[in-house]
């Protein structure tokens, strides 16, 4: 979150060599900061359908949800070559000072770019706000909006889309939506039982026992409406 005395804080871009290391090795390379945050961003989510086999004579597929794809993040960030900003980006810079726009293009390309030793593209970890990310970068384009009498751009936005990255294991995980590896949250509606939920996240309604004792439930008849049920991960 944004400090309580109102201080800006710039979206970081951090590379690292893999999509572990950011929890715990050095960044790959410098990071790039924001010259002017993006006044908004998109953050997309698929969902990834597995239609059945129809049986023959029917009319069409039923389409069910397999799971869900990598989320997408696309931001618009302005450059500002025109000395007009200063250094924590706020009007009132020095015409003569500022930091050209093709350096700050250079800056985000090298940020993003290629890993040397394992020949591909950078891990990177978005950090803005409440947005915390392992991604890596899909596609940019820059729009020059602005350039002085040489031809020199001076104002531009730079639109850019990450892909998230999650390691193997987690991802394969999160295929399926009712996983019995991972813990579920469920929210207890009427007529919800424990046999019936047990076995459509554990294909196994034998479980609800050992379900009623990880959340000290007294009988395992009578669920309360609108109470919160833990189901954890099968080990």
């Amino acid at each position: 979150m944004p400090p309580a005395d109102g201080t800006l804080v710039k979206l970081m871009i951090v590379p690292y060599e893999s999509s572990k290391a950011f929890a715990d090795s050095l960044p790959a390379g410098p990071t790039f900061e924001a010259q002017i945050n993006p006044a908004e961003y998109t953050d997309a989510v698929e969902l990834e359908m597995n239609a059945d086999e129809t049986p023959q004579g029917a009319d069409g597929n039923e389409a069910k949800i397999k799971g869900i794809k990598p989320r997408t993040f696309t931001f618009d960030l302005p450059l500002e070559g025109s000395g007009v900003l200063n250094a924590n980006g706020r009007h009132g810079g020095d015409l003569g000072s500022s930091e050209t726009l093709i350096e700050r293009l250079d800056a985000f390309r090298e940020t993003v770019g290629f890993s040397g030793e394992v020949h591909r593209q950078r891990f990177l970890h978005l950090a803005w706000g409440r947005l915390s990310v392992t991604c890596a970068l899909e596609t940019y384009s820059v729009n020059f909006k602005l350039f002085d009498p040489q031809g020199n751009p001076l104002r531009a936005v730079l639109s850019a889309t990450f892909k998230e990255h999650k390691d193997p294991e987690v991802q394969e995980k999160e295929k399926n939506l009712a996983s019995p590896d991972i813990m579920h949250g469920h929210l207890i509606h009427d007529g919800d039982t424990l046999v019936n939920l047990t076995y459509g996240v554990y294909r196994d309604p034998g479980l609800y026992i050992a379900v009623a004792e990880v959340n000290g439930l007294d009988t395992v008849r009578n669920l309360d409406s609108g109470s919160d049920l833990i189901l954890p991960p099968v080990r």
